[in-house]
Formats: C-alpha cells, structure tokens, sequence
C-alpha cells in the first residue's frame, strides 16, 4: 500500500510539473548552465532547505560571518566545494534581523558590547537592498533554506505575502521576481497533485538537480508556541496531523521529481525537530539565581511556571515593571518575556515528538518506494547530549566576581555552542551540527561518501564581536537592550 501511494505521489508531481509549463527534460535555470548529474557527476552536488537553523541564522540576524559557518557551508567545504560552487545569500554588516526597532528601521545581528547586548546596527528600510550581496545571483543558490519558513512553506511560499508568517527574508531569498512564478493548485486527481508554488524552496531545488539534498524543516512550526508564552496547537502550532500531510507532500515530491530530473534516486538527509532544550529558555530555578532570588511579585502564571524566556531579563531591569507579576504571554513592549508551564511544556514536547514520528514514517515510505535514498539525522538527540556548559548562555557563563580567563572564553569543554539570541548554534555549535550531517551522510552511504570531520576547534568563537575581554561586564549577566529583547525570537513571532 505504501509503495502505491508513493507512485501515485511520483506520478502527481511529474503531472503537476508539466501543468505548470515546467519540463523535467529541461528544468527552468535562467543560465541553463545546471545540468542534472550522473552518480559519478558532481556539477550539483549538493542543496540544503530548511529554515534560519540551515540558512546560518546567529545572533538574531543573517549576516555574512555567521552564513560562512552555516552548517551547509561547512559540509560543503568539506566535500571539496567552496564559495563559488555552494552558493549562499550573502549579507553584508550589519545583518539583517527579524524586526522593526524603529519606524522602518531594521536591526542588525546582536553583539556584546562589554557590558550588555545590543544590535550591531540598525539600517534604514530603504537601504536594506544595498547589504544584499548576491541577489543578482543568475541561479538559484544552493543554500535554499529561509528563517522563518515551515513545513507549509517549502513547497508553498516564493515571497513574504505568500509564507505562513508573512516572513521578509523569503523575497531575497527565493527571488520570484528574477525568476518568475507559478502557482499550481493542488488536484484531487486522478491522479492527485500536490500543491506548490514554482519558485518555493522545493521547485527550486528541483530545479538545481542535486545529487545530495539536506532537510531540516518544522522547528517553526512548533516553536511560535512555544515563544508566544501560551503553546496552543492549531493556533500558533501545526498540528501533527497537518504536519505529517504536508510533510509528506514535501519529501515524496521532492524524491519523485529528482529521480525524474536526475536519472537516479536522490540521497536526501530530513534532521529532526528540536525542541525547547535552548538557553533561551530559562528553568525557573536558574532564572531567579540570576536575578538574586525569587521576583518579589511573582508569575502571572504561579507557581507551575517551569520555564522562562531569556528577554525576562531585560523586563524585570525595568523600574517600570516593578510592583507587577512577570508576564505569562508574550508582550510587544518586553520583547517576548513570557513563561511557560509544565502543562505548556509538554505541550511543545509531545507536539515536537509527534513532528519527529511523523518524519521517521514518510522517510520509511519514500525508501520503500525506491524514488530516494532517505536516511535520519537525529538532531534533537544529538543537541541534547551536550554538557550543560554547552547549552547556556554566554551571559551565564562570566564569573560574577571576576573576568573569565580566555580558557573560560575559548576553552571548548567550558564553552557554550549557542549564539547570543540563545536560540541558534553560534559558529562552533554550527561546526557540530555539519558533522553531525556528515556522520549520517558517511554511514548511510559509505561507498559514495567519506567527508571528513570539521575541524571544530579551528572554527573562531566570538560572540562580543572584538570587544576584548577586560571590557567584559563583570555583573550578574543580566545586560540586554529593549531593542535586543525584542529581536530575540522575534522570527518565530
């Protein structure tokens, strides 16, 4: 019954692709210099998609010293291709974040300044265009992924107006209009057609022909709840049901329209789903060490509060906010400081886990099918072994009564892999992730793949931006601008 449904899923897209004036023979790429490789051909090797967690998003924004440690670009790197041949959409300084700190005003990446985080820049919205360093790149790039997108968008959206979280970064990213578009409803068949757009992630894609695709997709479909402080399924989260659907969708299409366009079964990598073991969120227990005991007011949400967001901090050093309870739903004017109970946060779990099952299902049916060669890298487990060191924040780490030595600041086992938004790996927990990818590559293929491991140690960790570390704020770790607060999470929202 699988292995029908998967042909049937095949027969659908190829149907679908000729409906939209689209030939497999000789896929639309404005150059036609791409050309679908043989198994021993490596003109396109490699494509990733996915969302800010493969596009190299760190410190709440993309910008280029982040995007050249994106775990792609260093498992690129280590398969022999480089910056001309793994292409990516640059962005120059300041960076480009996920929200306004000003009327049209758009915040760069974050960066410690010595004594507390602040964006590295703010650019007006009239002269974002000019940080965009390849967006008149003739091809599609070979790094797809866009912060922001959901299991939904990759196959649906080509612009901000048509994501789910009408996300910006999808119109230098996916570039409609230097491409063009179409949108191909989806059709109940026979046979039946799954819906996509022509120049989403997915048909893109397509249109490289890669012999190796990675897919790390759906973390947003979770986390909105989880950063809204109120997790509600089918209102800030995907159902599972619908998750799996368009899951589905997705990776069926995706297997059937490369073996068509290639000749051969593609080898596609899905990661999973993590979930909410960040340091953005605080166990409550560490969160009032920090701030020197219990707030005086409490939690509008009482005592189950189990976890709290990492803007709290910067709430509860507002004189203003004193005389009242830390808020348990996000909120416009504290940057998203909420907290989440043990009730929410099982919700967040039991939906993760339920995503990740899902994904294990249609890997097992597209395998099954024969259309690709899918194998599992299990992402959430893999974070979730890190030492605790690893997995806090920067600002937890410095002594409270004294500079940290440069082993604390650069010593690998003292050292945490997150970047200041507390949210995405940080240029050495980016190295982990790509050679995570690249053990799971290695194994499942061993006789076409033996990619060597990323130098980890050799990768700069360095979350102040040059600001040497005598300058460091020696306080309680509780430094973190307004305009910081509201740019962490601010994607998932």
């Amino acid at each position: 019954m699988k292995k029908l449904i998967t042909s049937v899923t095949m027969l659908a897209l190829l149907l679908a692709l000729l409906l939209a004036g689209c030939s497999l023979d000789d896929p639309a790429d404005p150059t036609g210099t791409v050309n679908p490789p043989g198994p021993g051909d490596a003109s396109t090797p490699y494509v990733a998609i996915g969302n800010s967690l493969t596009a190299g998003y760190m410190e709440s924004g993309l910008m280029k010293a982040g995007q050249a440690n994106s775990f792609p670009m260093l498992l690129a790197t280590q398969m022999g291709l480089n910056k001309k041949t793994f292409t990516q959409p640059w962005v120059d300084a300041p960076g480009i974040g996920s929200t306004n700190v000003g009327e049209g005003q758009i915040a760069g990446v974050l960066h410690y300044t010595g004594t507390t985080i602040a964006p590295l820049g703010i650019t007006p919205g009239d002269q974002v265009m000019g940080l965009l360093l390849a967006v008149t790149q003739p091809t599609q790039y070979n790094n797809l992924a866009v912060p922001g997108a959901t299991v939904h968008d990759a196959m649906n959206a080509f612009d901000q107006g048509s994501s789910q979280g009408n996300v910006p970064f999808f119109n230098f990213i996916n570039r409609a209009s230097l491409f063009g578009n179409t949108i191909v409803p989806p059709s109940g068949g026979p046979p039946p057609t799954p819906g996509f757009a022509t120049q989403s992630m997915f048909m893109q894609t397509i249109s490289k022909g890669p012999a190796l695709v990675t897919v790390w997709i759906g973390n947003n479909d979770a986390l909105g709840g989880a950063f809204s402080g109120t997790p509600t399924v089918g209102v800030n989260m995907t159902p599972p049901a619908v998750f799996e659907g368009e899951f589905r969708a997705l990776l069926h299409s995706l297997a059937g329209g490369l073996v068509k366009r290639n000749g051969f079964p593609p080898k596609i990598v899905v990661a999973y789903t993590l979930g909410n073991d960040l340091p953005y969120f605080i166990p409550k227990a560490l969160f009032e060490q920090v701030i020197g005991g219990a707030w005086p007011w409490g939690y509008e949400d009482g005592a189950d509060v189990e976890l709290v967001n990492f803007p709290t901090l910067s709430w509860v050093r507002n004189t203003d906010n004193q005389g009242s309870p830390i808020p348990g739903a996000a909120s416009a004017t504290n940057g998203g400081a909420a907290t989440l109970t043990t009730t929410e946060v099982a919700i967040i779990v039991d939906t993760g886990a339920a995503y990740n099952a899902s994904m294990e299902t249609v890997v097992a049916e597209v395998n099954g099918s024969g259309m690709g060669k899918c194998a599992v890298f299990d992402v959430k487990e893999f974070v979730s072994n890190w030492t605790a060191a690893q997995k806090t924040h920067f600002l937890f780490m410095m002594p409270p009564d004294r500079l940290p030595t440069p082993e604390e600041i650069t010593g690998a086992a003292n050292m945490t892999l997150f970047s200041l938004d507390g949210i995405h790996p940080n240029n050495r927990g980016y190295g982990y992730i790509a050679n995570g990818f690249i053990e799971t590559i290695n194994a499942a293929w061993p006789e076409d793949y033996n990619i060597p491991e990323v130098n980890v140690d050799a990768l700069s960790w360095d979350p102040t931006y040059g600001v040497p570390i005598g300058k460091m704020d020696t306080g309680t770790g509780q430094g973190l601008t307004p305009e910081a607060a509201r740019a962490m999470g601010a994607i998932f929202r």
